[in-house]
């Protein structure tokens, strides 16, 4: 399969709403924080989610999780499959295909997109094909102020490209996002730890 190199996704500043102090007090209190961006943009009506963890472990330790099909599977909600199906022999972007469940409710979705490594700091990745629309983000891993662990922000703008009722995206957002994070967290302190 020949696909065109696409150019990484660059969302809003990184870290800029992480940096606040109240943010920073719930992340250090050990919580997932999910914030909705409101979508003042008309040609993307769907809007975007972002949050952030606080994960006593560092950037290399995570990244190896977060990179790797097997482990991602254990701990990301409706996630059914995922594959490496293409990537540069550096190691600079790969192709991965998912296969999720967001809900009883509404079919399987299959896609197929781009993540553009900078390792061990940030992933940016976009649909290149399958069953949504358009989904593209970034993963962004950071120092903590106080440098004794890592900070991991998360932002995705999705637009499945069928409608979908705003109860069950808010559900899965509020459910699911803080779910995998946190699960991403419990699997990094526990890969440090034994280390």
């Amino acid at each position: 399969m020949a696909l065109a190199v696409l150019p990484p996704v660059v969302p809003a500043a990184p870290g800029a709403w992480v940096s606040d102090p109240g943010v920073q007090r719930r992340l250090a209190a050990g919580e997932v924080v999910v914030q909705a961006v409101s979508g003042a943009d008309p040609e993307r009506p769907r809007g975007a989610v972002r949050a952030a963890v606080r994960i006593s472990a560092p950037a290399e330790t995570i990244w190896k999780i977060m990179t790797d099909c097997q482990q991602v599977q254990i701990f990301v909600p409706g996630l059914r499959r995922c594959r490496r199906v293409d990537g540069a022999a550096d190691g600079s972007w790969a192709d991965i295909e998912h296969e999720v469940r967001y809900s009883w409710m509404l079919p399987t979705v299959d896609y197929v997109f781009r993540a553009h490594y900078d390792r061990p700091r940030r992933i940016d990745f976009r649909r290149i094909s399958g069953d949504l629309k358009e989904e593209e983000g970034a993963w962004l891993l950071m120092p903590a102020p106080d440098g004794s662990a890592t900070i991991v922000e998360y932002e995705v703008y999705l637009d499945p490209g069928f409608w979908i009722p705003h109860f069950l995206v808010t559900r899965s957002l509020r459910k699911d996002l803080p779910a995998a994070l946190a699960g991403l967290r419990e699997r990094a302190e526990q890969a440090h730890a034994g280390r």
